[in-house]
């Protein structure tokens, strides 16, 4: 009898992880033919999850380095991140604090007291602009001539491109575009370069692709092989919920597990183990012998479509303004109440919210083509025959919730 214990929030491990089996096996084949990988997912499927099971898994034979991009906002935030990676592995550590002696000797007998924030802002301030180049070829260089292969995960990767070629306007410039290729034509120089020594891994859960198309730096990816991370099968998601149930001794009956499916649709890990987690602490609180379909469908309304559940699932809205920027973002935000509220989204309602747009750059159709690559790439939308729906039951639930009190559809508006 298979358990499974709780873990609603950072990544997962061990004896918390669940399947994944053949992504496990897929992930690795492709590092041990010395592979650099793209792995672009919806939020909260478990990326980092799979990255950090991986990395435990394969450490006999690899150096692992995890570099969370979420904060970087420049190339020398990256080399920074980047180097403070190393300080687990001594012998790495070792040789990259030799890159930034001159910052680092003064304070070697004390480094080890140091915060890794407080590392982080070290190794930053010895880096300038125009310096990062030379030092993350240095690093590259050390990290490449090891004893065994390391291979770096590059975790939010399109959130630092984002900021590199939008800005805080969340609008691409001339300038922002060369600082941009600038650094993705560094990481593919060194991706050929060090081939077989070094495996870069990017992975975020907004789209980097549609972002360096918006720019013309596509090709900058072009060393990188694509590596689709699915949502849960209806099985696997059963069988989680089935080895949670038998942890913590929660009976439910059949039509219960099936209620919680059919309610998410969609079955993203992180919302499959959220529901259960409501579900648990409701069992707890009202004493009930059993989970019926009338507590699954309870909690759904009242917990997962609730404030709380607001609250996880606004980071889908934030992450859609980075990626779509202040100028398109209304735009879609409308595409996705539209479809929400009416249930599917047709082409002629599409154009007619796109035609409201006054856009020199773009007609109608180039502006919808846009936003539904973006909507369709980072799992809001999905296409059905001559319509567009929502992937998330939950998600298009919420979304009609936030956004759609007092909607009316455009085809009607304009009736």
């Amino acid at each position: 009898m298979k358990k499974l214990k709780r873990a609603v929030g950072n990544f997962v491990t061990g004896d918390k992880f669940w399947d994944r089996e053949e992504d496990i096996i897929l992930f690795t084949e492709l590092l041990d033919d010395s592979a650099h990988i793209l792995m672009a997912a919806p939020r909260r499927i478990g990326k980092t999850s799979l990255m950090r099971e991986i990395a435990i898994r394969i450490q006999d034979k690899y150096y692992c380095l995890h570099v969370d991009l979420q904060k970087a906002e420049s190339p020398a935030d990256a080399i920074a991140e980047l180097s403070k990676s190393t300080h687990p592995h001594k012998d790495l550590w070792e040789k990259t604090s030799d890159i930034f002696r001159n910052i680092l000797d003064g304070i070697r007998d004390n480094i080890e007291n140091l915060s890794i924030e407080d590392l982080t802002v070290t190794l930053r301030s010895g880096l300038t602009s125009g310096d990062w180049l030379n030092k993350g070829d240095q690093l590259f260089s050390i990290l490449a001539n090891r004893d065994k292969p390391v291979v770096i995960f590059f975790d939010e990767f399109p959130i630092l491109i984002n900021r590199l070629l939008k800005g805080r306007e969340f609008r691409i410039t001339p300038e922002r575009r060369k600082n941009t290729d600038v650094f993705m034509s560094w990481i593919r120089d060194n991706s050929i370069r060090h081939k077989g020594g070094i495996r870069i891994v990017i992975t975020g859960s907004i789209g980097i692709e549609p972002a360096l198309r918006q720019a013309d730096l596509s090709a900058t990816l072009n060393t990188f092989t694509p590596f689709e991370l699915l949502p849960w099968t209806s099985e696997t998601a059963k069988g989680c919920i089935e080895a949670l149930s038998n942890e913590y001794e929660i009976t439910f009956v059949p039509e219960a597990v099936s209620r919680i499916i059919e309610k998410l649709g969609y079955l993203i890990p992180h919302h499959v183990q959220l529901f259960f987690d409501n579900i648990y602490m409701d069992w707890k609180r009202q004493g009930y012998d059993v989970v019926t379909s009338d507590h699954v469908e309870s909690v759904y309304v009242k917990q997962m479509l609730g404030i709380k559940g607001h609250a996880e699932l606004s980071h889908m809205e934030e992450r859609l303004k980075m990626a779509l920027g202040l100028d398109i973002y209304p735009v879609a935000l409308e595409i996705l109440t539209e479809t929400a509220v009416k249930g599917y989204l047709d082409g002629k309602s599409a154009i007619s919210i796109c035609q409201a747009v006054e856009d020199d750059n773009r007609n109608p159709d180039s502006l919808l083509r846009a936003i539904l690559e973006i909507l369709q790439h980072d799992g809001y939308l999905e296409q059905k025959g001559d319509r567009f729906v929502f992937i998330s039951h939950l998600l298009k639930e919420w979304w009609e919730r936030r956004f759609g009190f007092g909607y009316t559809p455009v085809l009607e508006r304009r009736a």
